[in-house]
């Protein structure tokens, strides 16, 4: 899993750009709702009834807009997924060596598992219910994340620092390990030392991926 910025105001989300048949002036109102819900539980539960009435809205127009709690989770995710896609871009400098950009990518993501703020909102996405109703959905919003890895990828190839292959699918693949260690370290936890994990997955992904 990935997702997860650290703990944020609301009104940062609020200046999010999102497709607009998709965030009707209601619909953000709901999701910024949920959202404070989740921060006032300091991210460990998120019940309709209370983001009914935090957002002032009934049942029958919460529903209209979030068929299941799976939908709404849905659509948090992907408010989430956009704002840590932000985040990195501002932090990875794309004129820097490929290796060094990678490094970022990985200390960002792999960093998640050593706050306690980003790992409550990582564990909160890996809701069941809504990874069994809307597998496809939440796969689409991990894209973003590959995405932005393969841009990274296409530049060492291009430049000639990692060997010449598919940038996509590289990305993919690197994209399933951090995922794995994500889930497997909110479930299990992981070793102490941060800078010791990120270093060691650094160089392998360097050696994967032919870096010269």
């Amino acid at each position: 899993m990935q997702p997860f910025a650290t703990t944020c105001d609301v009104r940062e989300f609020e200046t999010t750009e999102y497709t607009p048949s998709a965030r009707d002036s209601e619909t953000r109102r709901i999701l910024t709702a949920a959202w404070r819900v989740l921060e006032r539980s300091r991210f460990r539960s998120l019940k309709v009834r209370q983001v009914l009435a935090a957002s002032s809205t009934s049942a029958s127009h919460f529903y209209r807009r979030f068929p299941s709690k799976a939908h709404l989770m849905l659509a948090l995710l992907e408010d989430e997924v956009r704002l840590v896609d932000r985040r990195l871009r501002d932090r990875i400098d794309p004129a820097a060596p490929v290796s060094e950009q990678l490094r970022t990518w990985l200390q960002y993501n792999i960093g998640t598992l050593y706050d306690q703020a980003r790992v409550q909102r990582t564990r909160l996405f890996l809701d069941q219910d809504m990874l069994d109703l809307l597998p496809e959905q939440v796969t689409m919003l991990y894209g973003i994340f590959d995405k932005q890895l393969a841009e990274i990828v296409r530049r060492g190839m291009r430049n000639g620092e990692l060997r010449p292959g598919n940038p996509a699918g590289d990305a993919l693949l690197v994209g399933y390990l951090v995922r794995g260690l994500l889930t497997s370290g909110v479930k299990q936890g992981l070793p102490p030392e941060q800078d010791a994990l990120i270093t060691h997955v650094h160089a392998f992904v360097l050696r994967a991926l032919g870096h010269r």
